[in-house]
């Protein structure tokens, strides 16, 4: 079962997962075509489907102000980068669990996108503390219907019935 720490969170699947953006075809590889291309933070297959999971942790006090819409056109640009990586991967990668996931991924039915969110205690100065997860969610769904047609929008404590478990470290 492999667990993926991002940051002060723990992420632990019971199927195939990795750390998309710190993987070694994206950093040797893929992140040089083009300057500004994001990636998703992880990257997880459970049978038919492919979950493309970003994280936001924004609980720490140097968090910096980030309107919803910024958010979300960076979650759409990582989302499209992400899945224009998953063929040249599938090809290309030079490691093998790498190369792997990507195959499986390729073969899923369904793609779903999942950001996942630790909101900070109410500030009035910080927007973070201040976001609805469902506007978030509309907003996504507008931008990535082609991709998937129902975004979530999570946190640790609500998962929302996805197969993974998130922890505090």
């Amino acid at each position: 079962m492999p667990t993926i720490k991002e940051g002060n969170l723990s992420f632990s699947f019971e199927f195939d997962a990795i750390k998309f953006d710190d993987s070694a075809y994206y950093r040797d590889h893929f992140v040089k075509i083009q300057n500004g291309i994001g990636a998703i933070d992880l990257l997880a297959v459970n049978d038919e489907t492919g979950y493309l999971i970003e994280i936001k942790d924004y609980r720490h006090p140097n968090t910096e102000n980030l309107n919803p819409s910024d958010l979300i056109e960076a979650i759409v640009n990582k989302v499209v980068s992400t899945l224009a990586a998953m063929l040249p991967m599938k090809n290309n990668a030079s490691i093998p669990a790498e190369k792997e996931i990507a195959e499986i991924f390729a073969k899923t039915s369904q793609t779903r996108v999942v950001l996942h969110i630790e909101k900070p205690p109410a500030r009035r100065t910080l927007k973070q503390s201040c976001y609805n997860f469902q506007e978030i969610e509309k907003s996504l769904k507008r931008k990535l219907k082609p991709i998937d047609t129902h975004p979530k929008v999570v946190s640790k404590d609500n998962l929302k019935g996805f197969p993974w478990v998130v922890t505090e470290i």
